[in-house]
């Protein structure tokens, strides 16, 4: 009943909207010249796959409780932070699973004690020098980045210590509806391999749509994450249009 080609469909309208510069809402990006940041959305070439957290990540549910990063589920209700309120968001899937393969990643550690492992072209917002937020590339975290992060349900910016680089077991990449998440209490985005993560949110919409429209009826786990190990088949999808059709839009 919901085929691949019925899928398809969906990510064929994600990307005409995509190429719809005149409708997408473009955000000024903020010049943050000493992390190496260009300011434009081809600065950084692809880089192979998308790759993302580490296994051993946390993840804070609405209820309050903690789940492993790979034990996500499709309609699992999370902890995000929007406009710097603590709000709840839906896992959809999951773009990336790794279970057995190394990545190499950036371990960044808080004044607050918290720590995230993601790897170099991942997202992750900071609060600027004049106390907007913008989006980094975790290879281009300096210490004292201030990043954004929940201390005793309450929204702090506490500034980076310490960055680490090392070798991990297995990566995990979801994707919610509002495109962020907390890993270990510390937000980060749930796109990589693009520098514009405003960007990368508005091309997914036909997945948030689809997945709207199965959990009106009734239909879990529509894109078999469970079951699937390995880049998702909807990116690899979604990646072939990208460079297809626009090469400066490097997604995943």
């Amino acid at each position: 009943m919901y085929s691949k080609t019925n899928i398809f469909c969906i990510i064929f309208i994600g990307f005409i909207l995509l190429l719809d510069t005149e409708s997408y809402p473009y955000y000024e990006p903020f010049e943050h010249h000493h992390h190496g940041y260009e300011g434009n959305y081809g600065a950084y070439p692809y880089q192979g796959r998308a790759q993302c957290f580490s296994a051993d990540s946390l993840i804070k549910l609405s209820n309050g409780e903690y789940k492993q990063i790979g034990n996500l589920k499709s309609g699992d209700e999370i902890i995000t932070i929007e406009q710097s309120k603590i709000i709840s968001t839906e896992m959809i899937m999951m773009l990336d699973r790794q279970i057995s393969k190394e990545a190499l990643f950036y371990k960044l550690t808080t004044d607050s004690g918290n720590e995230i492992s993601l790897t170099e072209y991942h997202l992750i917002p900071i609060m600027n020098s004049i106390g907007n937020k913008t989006y980094l590339f975790a290879k281009q975290i300096q210490i004292g980045d201030y990043l954004f992060v929940l201390s005793n349900d309450k929204l702090i910016h506490s500034p980076v210590v310490n960055i680490t680089i090392e070798m991990k077991k297995g990566y995990y990449a979801p994707l919610t509806m509002k495109g962020t998440l907390l890993i270990n209490n510390i937000l980060a985005s749930c796109f990589a391999n693009i520098n514009d993560h405003y960007l990368a949110q508005y091309s997914m919409a036909p997945f948030r749509y689809y997945y709207k429209f199965t959990r009106f009826i009734s239909l879990h786990d529509p894109f078999n994450i469970n079951k699937t190990e390995g880049l998702h088949w909807t990116v690899n999808y979604m990646f072939h249009f990208a460079r297809y059709f626009n090469s400066d839009v490097l997604f995943l």
